[in-house]
């Protein structure tokens, strides 16, 4: 057997170990998981396309650590419970700070009109408004899903959402008042492709209010108030949706491509 010479052993020691760090450090790169904390609160909205855009983000390496408001669990169906239940642990924490603790961002796949309106208001009287407002303060990135809370939701519309348009306008500012305090809103189908990084196709959803009616039907108007909820992106409205001119100068502050058809 030929002896190895010492600088030969060394060189290959030597290059056993680094071999052996790399794989370590290549593995535990691979293991590691981006952690989110993903809050439902009471509306049934939205529900499908946001536990799908869960499903999409835990394909996509990421550790959710879901939290159900007493309201979401009233009105989450059992097949949805179900599909949740396979994204991740259903937290039955009620300290906020650990419930954030390791999260990089916090998600709201189904934010509802009450607790937008907490949170708009600095109301903190539940765990979801606490813990919005603590993820706030903790400087979190939030993403929220409108689908429960826009008063403009078709979908809303077609359940007999029959309100004064000043109540509308309530729940409109509500959202403004969200989105500069940072909170990102989309829509629940575009939740995954926020948190990930790429552009959401439209955001909010807002349609166009009524603004009276004419002899050929309908006439609506898109105002600076339904603009500020946009984010960069394509925003699809009828061709008789009438843009004001300050809503059309929001959209190309905030890189929207408006297309009429």
């Amino acid at each position: 057997m030929t002896r190895m010479d010492p600088k030969d052993l060394e060189r290959a020691v030597y290059q056993a170990v680094i071999e052996y760090l790399a794989e370590r450090v290549v593995r535990k790169l691979r293991d590691r998981r981006k952690c989110a904390l993903a809050l439902f609160t009471g509306t049934d909205l939205g529900q499908r396309q946001a536990v799908a855009s869960l499903q999409a983000l835990g394909d996509g390496g990421w550790s959710l650590r879901l939290v159900l408001s007493a309201g979401a669990r009233k009105v989450l169906a059992s097949e949805r419970l179900r599909e949740l239940e396979a994204c991740g642990p259903i937290s039955s924490v009620c300290d906020v700070d650990a419930l954030l603790d390791g999260c990089e961002q916090v998600l709201v796949p189904a934010l509802s009109i009450n607790t937008a309106a907490k949170v708009a208001g600095g109301i903190r009287d539940s765990l979801a408004s606490e813990l919005l407002a603590r993820a706030l303060e903790r400087g979190l990135p939030v993403v929220a899903a409108s689908d429960g809370c826009c008063p403009d939701n078709p979908e809303r519309m077609a359940r007999g959402f029959l309100v004064a348009d000043a109540y509308k306008a309530r729940l409109r500012s509500n959202l403004e008042a969200l989105q500069s305090y940072g909170i990102r809103l989309v829509r629940a189908a575009d939740l995954a492709a926020a948190v990930q990084g790429a552009p959401a196709r439209t955001i909010v959803g807002v349609a166009a209010r009524p603004m009276g009616t004419t002899g050929s039907g309908e006439k609506r108007i898109f105002s600076r108030s339904d603009a500020v909820q946009c984010r960069e992106g394509e925003l699809r409205l009828d061709h008789d949706v009438l843009v004001t001119p300050a809503a059309a100068d929001e959209l190309r502050v905030r890189n929207v491509r408006l297309i009429q058809a």
